[in-house]
């Protein structure tokens, strides 16, 4: 049994399966055949497979054979009999089991003359029978023989289940993998149609893409139109050349379909697909195959394309040269396709309306802007003849036409006469610059319209005869169509604004009518301005050196104030000078001298100890003396006193070294400096402020120094610029702490953080920055100019910034800015550069 379902195991193939059951049934039960019979829906049934080891000529009459079909109608009316309760059937002798007669005649016409029967179940549903027959006579069946057979129809269910199981999976896998594949191509024919916002393109690739991937001879999109009748607006064919020498497919080919028109669209306006495998099968009306026969069309898919909720045409994939069988899968691609491909077209339609409207916003914007920079013009300007030139150059680049003129009435005429003062003109038509004109009916026929603000418009100059004024002018110049627009100064008409359109006709818009209307209007409110600047010239020449002589006065008293400031500072740094000069003589002769007096303290210090070492027993008036002026303590205290005169002396020098680097008397020419030592002598000079008081807390100051080469610089200068910078933040710093509470100062204490480093090769940049009150933004565009400042009155001249801006740019060629946030702080940036390009003489 076990090497029996071992061979029936060994293939997953149903077929196989059974085949190999009877060969092995048949070798180990010495059968003259065995065979295996299958049920069908409705419990008829035949015989799937069957093997036979018995001579010649039981083959040769009615022989078994596979898909042999096996009439029983017991086995029918009782769905299965016996064998639905797993039962076995064993007969010996076909004649001593009581059969009846036609039971006995379809097995005496297979030559059967005993047999035993056993059910196979697939789970808990009867799948069929397997049959042991014998032909030459009758046979005793044994009951291990028939236990036998039922274990194998067991085992067989399980195989056969197995089988069908596998098969099965393989068949859901291979579906599985065909949907992928499917999905695959959609994904890649979805891209391809939405890279494209052109609909030509995108209606082309998809007819290719579908044909490809669906080995069709035809693909086509059917578009319809308003009325519901349509045309073909795209295909493409992968068919035979004679195919496309009769009617062949074409864009734009019109197709009258009747049907569609009277239903609106018929089944397609409910999203339903329609596939005909043989147009001769389907039931099609005469009319209809004719239509069909004409593109030799056989068989054919249709599926709708909805742009939103629009039925816009139908996705059509046609089959000439056969039928053809449509899968379900295929059909539902197909649908797919028009799906993604109605989103495409949605989405052209879309960018299209939005880039046409956004070419109408355009040219809105356009001719606001030129009506906006016309109007600057005139308020800025009143050379009228500029305004003019531009006007007409602006405008006819606007509308695209051949001609904008301004055309300027003779004065005291009755305008009857004129000439073209300003043109702009493509270069193949003629100018009408100078162009004399006279029209002895205009004053008396047109004047009086166009001085009531009438606009002409033609958009056909032929159409209109000979009733339109200057006649000459418009043969002359070939004028197709024409806007004319009445100029007024005032109250009266002054000229016309003139747009001509030589190379055709042309329909002129609301919206151009509307521009040139405007900006008739505002080269009136021009004309008008012009003439009334002609009549108050006099008064604005008075009131032009009026202004002059007014800011020449503001220049004079800045400039004076900044002398003063100057010398001011200039005095200062001589006095500084001076004082330090006079200082640094005696204060050397002091610090000189201090070692050798200490020395000299010394080594009588050390007499002292030596006499009172070898004579502790001195004259009572000596110890009198010794005890008196605490010689015990000036031994101890006075290297201590030499010690502190020495820290004195070197704190004066350097004051006073501070004090000569601040000055820079001596360096009124560029030189290369060291930039941190101005800005540690600045700092050493303003350190009494620094330092907490009654009236002010500690400010800390940090510096971040970078690594610098010698700068070229007036040092000097830029010591002022410093000092001028870290009085104004000290100054912040103390309004800061007059306005906190003492523990927000406790939490964020007064600080100064001064860095310095390389912006790049050329130039470098100092940072002084605090965290005081902040300044402005209102304030910060007026910090460098002169006598301009934050400060209570009597506080500050409002110089310091301006005279700082000025050696900064203008002496150093350099750049200062102020950074600064209310409540954060303010942060001031001088960039320098390195090197002076300038003549060192200028």
């Amino acid at each position: 049994m076990t090497e029996v379902v071992g061979n029936i195991r060994s293939s997953v193939n149903t077929e196989i399966i059974l085949d190999t059951a009877c060969q092995e049934l048949c070798k180990l039960l010495k059968l003259e055949r065995a065979a295996i019979y299958r049920f069908n829906e409705d419990w008829s049934g035949e015989f799937v497979s069957q093997f036979g080891m018995v001579e010649a000529q039981w083959d040769r009459i009615n022989p078994f054979g596979k898909n042999l079909v096996w009439e029983d109608t017991h086995l029918q009316e009782t769905k299965g009999g016996r064998y639905r309760n797993n039962e076995s059937f064993v007969v010996n002798d076909i004649y001593q089991a009581g059969h009846s007669r036609c039971h006995i005649d379809i097995l005496e016409q297979f030559k059967i003359r005993a047999y035993t029967l056993a059910p196979i179940f697939i789970g808990p549903k009867l799948w069929g029978l397997i049959a042991a027959y014998q032909h030459s006579g009758p046979r005793q069946w044994a009951n291990y023989e028939v236990e036998f057979l039922g274990q194998v129809g067991a085992q067989l269910g399980v195989a056969i289940q197995q089988a069908e199981n596998l098969a099965q999976s393989k068949q859901q896998a291979s579906a599985l993998q065909d949907s992928l594949a499917r999905q695959r191509a959609l994904t890649e024919v979805v891209g391809k149609i939405r890279s494209s916002l052109n609909i030509d393109l995108i209606l082309k690739t998809t007819c290719q893409e579908v044909c490809k991937l669906l080995r069709v001879e035809r693909v086509g999109v059917y578009r319809f139109n308003q009325d519901w009748s349509g045309e073909f607006v795209s295909n493409f064919g992968m068919v035979e050349a004679h195919w496309d020498s009769i009617n062949p497919f074409g864009k734009n080919l019109v197709w009258e379909d009747t049907h569609l028109q009277e239903t609106k669209g018929g089944r397609y306006r409910n999203n339903e697909n329609f596939a005909v495998e043989d147009i001769y099968q389907a039931g099609h009306s005469r009319c209809h195959l004719d239509i069909l026969e004409q593109f030799k069309i056989r068989a054919y898919a249709l599926t709708p394309i909805f742009v939103g909720r629009n039925l816009w045409g139908l996705l059509a994939a046609y089959q000439h040269s056969a039928p053809r069988q449509w899968d379900s899968v295929e059909v539902e691609f197909l649908g797919q396709v028009a799906s993604q491909l109605g989103v495409a077209l949605q989405s052209s339609q879309m960018v299209t309306q939005i880039q046409t409207r956004a070419d109408e916003l355009q040219q809105s914007a356009e001719q606001r802007r030129i009506l906006f920079d016309l109007v600057v013009k005139i308020r800025e300007s009143l050379d009228l003849e500029t305004i003019l030139k531009t006007t007409v150059q602006e405008v006819r680049r606007s509308l695209n036409t051949d001609r904008v003129g301004i055309f300027r009435f003779d004065p005291n005429v009755g305008f009857c006469s004129g000439e073209f003062i300003a043109e702009d003109v493509l270069p193949k038509f003629d100018s009408a610059l100078a162009v004399k004109v006279q029209d002895y009916c205009f004053g008396d026929q047109y004047a009086p319209q166009y001085r009531q603000g009438q606009v002409q418009v033609i958009s056909d100059v032929n159409s209109v005869g000979s009733k339109v004024p200057h006649l000459d002018i418009i043969e002359r110049f070939q004028v197709k169509a024409q806007i004319i627009v009445p100029l007024m100064e005032g109250d009266e008409l002054w000229g016309l604004l003139c747009i001509h359109q030589c190379t055709h006709t042309r329909h002129w818009e609301e919206a151009e009518l509307e521009f040139v209307t405007q900006v008739a209007a505002q080269l009136s409110v021009a004309l008008r301005q012009a003439n009334l600047f002609q009549q108050s010239s006099l008064l604005g020449q008075t009131r032009e050196e009026a202004n002059q002589l007014a800011q020449a006065l503001n220049e004079l008293r800045t400039a004076q104030m900044q002398i003063i400031h100057a010398e001011k500072m200039a005095s200062l740094g001589q006095l500084v000078a001076g004082v330090a000069h006079e200082i640094n003589n005696p204060i050397n002769f002091i610090h000189g001298n201090l070692e050798h007096a200490h020395q000299y303290t010394q080594e009588l210090l050390r007499y002292v100890q030596l006499y009172w070492h070898h004579y502790p027993d001195a004259a009572p008036e000596i110890q009198e003396f010794f005890k008196k002026a605490e010689i015990a303590y000036l031994v101890e205290d006075l290297p201590q006193l030499f010690q502190s005169m020495q820290v004195g002396t070197e704190r004066i020098r350097e004051i006073v070294t501070s004090l000569r680097n601040f000055s820079r008397l001596d360096e009124a020419d560029f030189k290369p400096a060291n930039i941190h030592e101005g800005i540690d002598s600045t700092l050493m000079i303003l350190q009494n402020r620094l330092k907490s008081s009654a009236d002010s807390l500690t400010i800390h100051v940090s510096k971040d120094y970078g690594t610098l080469p010698l700068i070229e610089c007036y040092p000097g200068q830029l010591n002022q610029v410093f000092m001028n910078l870290l009085s104004n933040a000290i100054d912040a710093l103390e309004e800061r702490t007059t306005k906190e509470s003492s523990e927000a100062l406790a939490k964020n204490p007064c600080k100064i953080r001064i860095s310095t480093s390389l912006l790049n090769k050329d130039w470098i940049v100092i940072r002084i920055a605090d965290n005081g009150l902040g300044i402005d933004e209102k304030v910060l565009s007026r910090l460098f100019d002169p006598f301009f400042t934050t400060k209570v009155v009597g506080k500050g001249t409002g110089l310091g910034l301006s005279i700082s801006y000025q050696i900064v740019t203008e002496k150093h060629n350099g750049k200062i800015y102020c950074q600064s946030e209310l409540g954060k702080g303010t942060d001031f940036v001088i960039e320098l550069p390195i090197r002076q390009v300038t003549n060192k003489k200028q």
